[in-house]
């Protein structure tokens, strides 16, 4: 028999271990509402930035505007007309505070061709027509939307033969809607048009541009591929020959181009051609730390008295 007690230690306390588990509990909303204010407090410094940081890239853009209007005004008193070796045919590129960069150039759109050149009062303009089916052919581009982009321009219901279309054809689209019937207010609109895909659009974008009026080709700014547009059996070779000839000297009236060895015996008409120029785009980015902002303005340059904003709109890196 043993002689000496058996020490049982008491039983454990529930209250205790209750408490304990109400304080590691409590420990844990704590520590998960102190990460969600901070995570929100962080969110809220980042929205703050990238406001400001919007705010100061817009500045930025509305100088480059003030710049632009300065550069063409100054060009129109230095000379007549319009060419790569003006002075507003020199990119701009700036530094600026917090490591951020300001890219921006001037480009004639006049060097391209005018979407809205195609009706005139109502009917197609049959030169332009030309020019600009010349054009989708060196660009192996189906010439076959010239129809429908002329039934999108022209103020009446009438389908051309063979590739037009109307209300009727666009209509029965998964997402119906109707032919413009009016002048395009801007390129993109292009992509409303029947055959015209996005590959088809981004192809000849580099090329087009629209503008409420006519307006000819400024043939010292324009590109080889606009160039060989401009008539029949004209050669990639001939095109570079134009090309060098206006880098050497621009021409000063277009008749002078049209003596040009290359297009002497072509007979290509003078009309919508020109060596001057109203039409500018004023394309760049500005980039502020992480934020970068794409750009493009469109400028008219009347004969006298500063450029006009047309419109001003964000581009993305595959427009831009």
């Amino acid at each position: 028999m043993n002689r000496y007690p058996i020490y049982l230690p008491p039983p454990p306390n529930l209250q205790q271990g209750i408490a304990l588990i109400t304080v590691l509990l409590v420990l844990s909303i704590a520590t998960v509402a102190l990460v969600s204010m901070s995570t929100s407090r962080q969110l809220d410094i980042r929205r703050t930035q990238n406001l400001i940081r919007s705010s100061q890239a817009f500045a930025y853009l509305y100088s480059l505007e003030t710049w632009a209007d300065t550069v063409l005004t100054k060009d129109s008193s230095l000379n007549k007309t319009d060419s790569p070796g003006d002075l507003w045919a020199t990119p701009l590129t700036l530094t600026v505070p917090q490591g951020g960069q300001v890219k921006a150039r001037l480009l004639d759109l006049q060097g391209r061709f005018n979407l809205n050149n195609l009706i005139e009062e109502n009917q197609p303009n049959q030169r332009e027509v030309q020019r600009f089916t010349r054009l989708l052919t060196l660009l192996k581009l189906d010439t076959g939307v010239v129809d429908a982009i002329l039934d999108w321009l022209d103020n009446d219901s009438d389908i051309r033969y063979p590739n037009g279309a109307e209300d009727e054809t666009y209509q029965n689209e998964a997402a119906p809607y109707r032919s413009g019937n009016a002048q395009f207010a801007d390129i993109s609109e292009l992509l409303l048009v029947k055959g015209v895909s996005s590959k088809f659009f981004q192809k000849l974008s580099p090329y087009i541009y629209v503008t409420e009026s006519p307006a000819n080709i400024n043939v010292n700014t324009a590109a080889p591929l606009i160039l060989q547009s401009l008539a029949d059996n004209l050669t990639d070779d001939d095109a570079q020959s134009l090309s060098q000839a206006i880098a050497n000297k621009p021409y000063e009236q277009v008749q002078d181009f049209l003596k040009h060895e290359v297009l002497a015996e072509l007979g290509v008409s003078e009309e919508g051609l020109g060596v001057t120029s109203n039409n500018f785009l004023l394309s760049g980015s500005i980039t502020l730390g992480k934020l970068s902002l794409l750009f493009d303005s469109y400028l008219k340059r009347p004969q006298d008295g500063h450029i006009t904003l047309v419109k001003r709109q964000r581009s993305s890196p595959v427009n831009g």
